[in-house]
């Protein structure tokens, strides 16, 4: 590799790198969804969907929609220097990967269920055995598979929902960080006090093991289809010959083409080969039909 040359850098009009530098990325189109399923749940049953407390949305998706500040994670390597390879020169090589903590901040609701919630967790980590009053009270940390969960962050941007309002030419993809086994390790003070009237805020600092990221997104399309015996399934939709159909009726499709080849190789080539009709299978009928009709004659 040489030097960039002359004729590498930019002297045009701004106009042609318009469509560029005109799409930046805002911070304020984002999702945290906390993707909870541990045993320590159970304590936050009234929490759950109908409950007054969340407006009948569950706490799940109140902390979702209540949290007002969150974190595109960074990353960093703790290097290795290696001295003496080479006459010298001093080298360095990547050794352990360390991820930051992910830092949330939640608009604190009027019935405290965020509150509630983060509390709730903290203490189901490391409960108190005894009663919370005695002297010797004593307390004991629960198994990590039990309190560590998953949260996701999506990143979209304003123009990622357009297309399903209008016919746009364009429209930004889903960018997705999920967090590894988190646990929350630090909840911050809030401060009260006489004076002007602020929304409360919490913020809290989660600890997890890893994250990995999904670029350029594209979501599953779901389809309600009844199987045979009646029971309604969800299937991820499948991309066959330009058009989207369903896993279900892709079977359904090669179980009526592998028909059509018995009854091709049973009644001669009456039906090309390959060939998708609905009314194959009844072609099929009426031909053995007119077979036995002929033999009684």
């Amino acid at each position: 590799m040489s030097f960039p040359k002359r004729n590498q850098i930019f002297q045009d009009r701004v106009d042609k790198i318009r469509d560029t530098v005109a799409r930046p990325s805002l911070d304020t189109y984002y999702q945290v969804i906390f993707s909870f399923g541990g045993p320590w749940l159970e304590t936050l049953g009234s929490l759950g969907q109908g409950s007054a407390r969340t407006q009948g949305k569950g706490f799940q998706e109140k902390m979702s929609l209540l949290c007002t500040q969150a974190e595109i994670p960074g990353t960093s390597y703790v290097p290795s220097s290696a001295i003496g390879h080479r006459q010298g020169i001093q080298e360095e090589f990547p050794n352990l990967r360390n991820f930051p903590p992910l830092n949330l901040s939640f608009y604190c609701d009027a019935d405290h269920v965020i509150l509630e919630v983060l509390e709730t967790w903290m203490t189901y980590i490391n409960p108190i055995q005894t009663g919370s009053r005695q002297a010797n009270a004593y307390s004991r940390f629960n198994y990590p598979e039990e309190y560590k969960e998953t949260i996701h962050i999506t990143k979209f941007e304003r123009d990622t929902f357009i297309r399903e309002s209008r016919n746009a030419s364009y429209q930004s993809d889903i960018t997705m960080y999920e967090f590894v086994n988190a646990w929350p390790s630090d909840l911050t003070s809030m401060r009260v006090a006489y004076g002007d009237s602020n929304v409360l805020k919490c913020t809290i600092q989660f600890a997890y093991d890893r994250f990995f990221t999904t670029f350029n997104n594209t979501d599953i399309q779901k389809q309600v289809v009844n199987t045979s015996e009646g029971v309604v399934n969800s299937n991820d939709a499948a991309v066959e010959g330009g058009y989207t159909i369903s896993n279900s009726a892709v079977s359904a499709k090669r179980k009526i083409e592998a028909q059509i080849h018995k009854d091709t190789a049973q009644y001669g080539n009456t039906v090309p080969s390959g060939s998708f009709s609905i009314t194959s299978n009844q072609s099929a009928t009426t031909r053995k039909k007119n077979k036995r009709g002929s033999g009684a004659r």
